[in-house]
C-alpha cells in the first residue's frame, strides 16, 4: 500500500492564464427568479476569469452572470465559491469576451 506525505498538486498554480491584481469594484446581476444586482469585491483578473469578494450568500457554482467593471460588461459563470471568515469568494470563468 502506497502512503503519500504531501500533495504535490496543492503547491501548483494550474491556472492556465496569467492574473493581475484586481481593483475597484464589480457589479454581478443574475436571475434566482427575480433579478439580483450585488456589488462584489475584485480580487483577481485575467483574460478567461476574475475572482471576487462579497457579502451575498445568493451566487452558486453554475449560476450565469452579468458583470460590469471599469466600463466593460461581459457574462461569466460562477465556477466555485469559498466562505472565508464569513465573506464569499468566487472564481467567475468569462463566457464571452468583455465589451464596452
Amino acid at each position: 500500500m502506497a502512503y503519500f506525505t504531501s500533495d504535490r498538486r496543492k503547491n501548483r498554480d494550474r491556472r492556465g492564464a496569467p492574473r493581475k491584481e484586481g481593483l475597484g469594484a464589480v457589479e454581478i446581476s443574475f436571475s434566482d427568479p427575480v433579478a439580483v444586482t450585488i456589488t462584489a469585491a475584485l480580487v483577481e483578473h485575467s483574460a478567461t476569469g476574475f475572482r471576487a469578494a462579497y457579502d451575498a450568500k445568493s451566487l452558486e457554482p453554475g449560476i450565469d452572470v452579468a458583470y460590469r467593471h471599469d466600463g466593460t460588461r461581459g457574462q461569466a459563470r460562477v465556477i466555485w465559491t469559498h466562505v472565508l471568515e464569513g465573506r464569499r469568494v468566487s472564481g467567475f470563468l468569462v463566457l464571452s469576451p468583455p465589451t464596452r
